[in-house]
């Protein structure tokens, strides 16, 4: 894939020019046809260029996901701008964070999200806005192709993770990385035309990017979920039949907690052909009962930190996995990428022993924006002198026999709960930054129940200040998203310190696993 083809909107251009009726994007209120995304997407493109967008310019959206925001994503890249999804229902100090690092940057805002963006006004600087577009009023803009952008591998998206800094971090993904990994991922999971592809996953997390452009460039149909048909299992199960999906991509938890409510019956979905999950472990019991439900799909685990843009290794399960089975394999580097397992000496471990993960090829995100501190720290060149660059995931893994890998948990203070990535001293820093505490410490302990981590939170009030939990919650979730919110609290008196005076993360573990025992 080279020149233009590495630019995504032209791949989707390309489809549109070959199936131009067919349908493209299905949301709640109904559909477009690829034509139809396509003059949209012009619209809005040749609207940013008439307000003096420059390539390279962020562009921040402030867009529930919808086939607008579908347009709207493809008309930044069609303008040359790069793309920043938001939450829209996130905290307001951690979305004027994030426009913070963006700055200068321009915002495209929904109608149903100016409260929202009236709020964020008034925490960020109006200097640091270039314009704001809200949708609507590109409608008379004209719907022909503006000018294409030269071929280039530019940055593409800004994806902000939790950053153990107590600010959010933003990863860079170009043009050609998302492009390679979609080609390979619709051929080797046999994409086609008219296919019916779910895209349940927000906007700005990494995993929609193949949902979006895979369904697109493959000329299939993109079939929104609704944070409504997101809200329960039942409401789930009822959106995977209506739309008669062939290929869904989830979360853990969400087949988890569809398992355990047992709303799939035997033979569901009959034209369902793939499940892929990703973001955390699924437990056994809870394939089982998938697999025995659904015999006629194939189950997939991806795994893939967003530094390496969207998915770095999979495995697909061979069968229903026995009771005394082991956990499923994070699987085999996708094409264009190579795994290391190295240990502490930065030399390669023997296969079956645990060791840190390094991953290198394809993909590799070029950077942090603006952290360049970061990013020397997370990507490193091994080995020294060769001039090939790897990232350091912070996960444990090692390689078996047959050559598959598998993940033994994180090897620094990232966890996974409800299929997000957590840095704990994002939560911690925000929890220190309450007048009502002096000091505090967040851990992960294991839930096997959940799919992942539980956040515990242990806290010493300020002097002469009376804490109460609930309202500590409160504050803190006008600082952080719901899934950063710890799940559990204890008051100390002090935190216990090892022996070089550091904060006993350990004795905190223990101290919160001797709590849920009793």
């Amino acid at each position: 894939m080279t020149g233009a083809a590495h630019r995504l909107e032209h791949l989707v251009s390309e489809r549109a020019a070959r199936v131009p009726d067919a349908v493209a994007v299905v949301d709640a209120t109904g559909s477009l046809t690829f034509s139809e995304l396509e003059r949209s997407a012009n619209r809005v493109a040749n609207t940013l260029l008439a307000d003096g967008l420059r390539p390279g310019d962020r562009v921040c959206l402030l867009v529930p996901k919808s086939a607008r925001a579908v347009a709207a994503v493809l008309g930044v890249l069609k303008a040359g701008g790069v793309c920043v999804p938001l939450d829209e229902t996130g905290p307001a100090m951690r979305t004027a964070a994030v426009l913070r690092q963006c700055a200068p940057y321009r915002l495209i805002v929904a109608p149903e999200c100016s409260a929202v963006a009236r709020r964020l006004a008034g925490l960020t600087d109006p200097a640091w806005g270039r314009g704001v577009l809200r949708l609507g009023e590109e409608e008379g803009a004209p719907e022909h192709a503006p000018a294409p952008v030269p071929a280039g591998d530019e940055t593409a998206y800004i994806l902000f993770t939790s950053g153990s800094t107590g600010l959010p971090k933003g990863v860079v993904l170009t043009h050609g990385n998302v492009a390679h990994f979609v080609a390979w991922a619709n051929a080797r999971f046999g994409m086609s035309p008219g296919d019916r592809i779910s895209c349940q996953l927000p906007l700005y997390f990494d995993g929609s990017l193949w949902d979006v452009f895979g369904s697109l460039t493959a000329g299939a149909e993109l079939h929104l979920m609704s944070g409504r048909d997101n809200l329960l299992p039942s409401t789930v199960a009822d959106f995977i039949a209506g739309a008669r999906l062939q290929q869904w991509l989830t979360v853990p938890s969400v087949l988890t907690s569809m398992a355990g409510l047992d709303v799939v019956s035997h033979g569901d979905f009959p034209e369902l052909r793939r499940i892929f999950w990703g973001g955390d472990v699924v437990a056994l019991p809870v394939l089982r009962y998938w697999m025995t439900r659904l015999p006629h799909v194939r189950f997939t685990n991806m795994y893939g930190p967003t530094e390496t843009t969207i998915v770095a290794s999979c495995h697909t399960l061979p069968g229903i996995p026995a009771p005394d089975a082991g956990a499923v394999p994070i699987g085999t580097p996708v094409d264009g990428k190579q795994f290391e397992v190295l240990g502490a000496d930065m030399r390669p471990v023997e296969r079956g022993t645990v060791g840190d993960l390094y991953i290198s090829g394809t993909g590799l995100a070029p950077a942090y924006w603006r952290a360049p501190a970061l990013t020397e720290a997370s990507f490193t060149e091994w080995p020294a002198g060769s001039g090939t660059r790897w990232y350091r995931t912070g996960d444990l893994a090692r390689q078996d026999a047959a050559g598959e890998y598998h993940f033994h948990g994180r090897a620094d203070r990232q966890i996974k709960s409800s299929g997000h990535r957590v840095e704990l001293d994002e939560v911690a820093a925000a929890l220190t930054g309450l007048p009502e505490v002096s000091d505090a410490a967040v851990i992960g302990v294991p839930a096997p129940e959940a799919e992942g981590n539980r956040i515990c939170a242990a806290y010493v009030p300020a002097a002469g200040a009376r804490v109460d939990v609930a309202r500590l919650r409160t504050a803190l979730a006008a600082r952080l998203p719901q899934y950063m919110l710890p799940a559990h609290w204890r008051e100390c008196g002090s935190l216990p310190t090892n022996a070089n005076g550091k904060t006993d993360l350990p004795a905190l573990r223990r101290m919160f696993t001797d709590d849920r025992r009793k």
